[in-house]
């Protein structure tokens, strides 16, 4: 979305307009669409000034009324999984809006459960297995152990 216009730019429109320049010839001498400077007026008339309105706009959080629940609970558990928290608080979105949401607030909930690694990996790993024929496989196949 377009940043808003500068207000001096939305009076000298007005201006111009109200003192007798159509809205096409203020539209070309100022670079705006004749749908802007008719915006302008109404939004003028209707609250006393063109200027732009206040706030955000765009769809309302989801989960505002479940903030305090969602937080609590994290409180208490800090490894929930954000299917824990769907199903335990019921909520009504899917778990990408609940990842946004707790991301939002700032939160990050731990991705995989705690505990370092307990096998060895690489060259290591690849140098550590031992092939051998078994008499009851098929055709003498290879099996591989640690």
């Amino acid at each position: 979305m377009a940043a808003a216009l500068a207000m001096d730019l939305r009076i000298r429109v007005l201006q111009a307009v109200s003192g007798g320049m159509t809205v096409a010839a203020a539209a070309e001498t100022f670079s705006v669409s004749s749908r802007t400077i008719y915006n302008w007026k109404s939004r003028a008339r209707d609250r006393g000034s063109p200027k732009p309105r206040d706030g955000k706009t765009g769809p309302k959080p989801k989960l505002g009324e479940f903030r305090e629940s969602i937080l609590a609970l994290i409180r208490e558990n800090s490894g929930i999984t954000l299917e824990d928290l769907q199903t335990k608080l019921k909520l009504p979105v899917c778990l990408s809006t609940i990842w946004l949401a707790l991301k939002t607030w700032g939160i990050v909930l731990k991705k995989s459960p705690s505990g370092g690694r307990t096998a060895a990996t690489g060259r290591r790993a690849a140098a550590s297995l031992v092939g051998h024929s078994d008499a009851a496989s098929p055709a003498g196949a290879l099996r591989v152990h640690r």
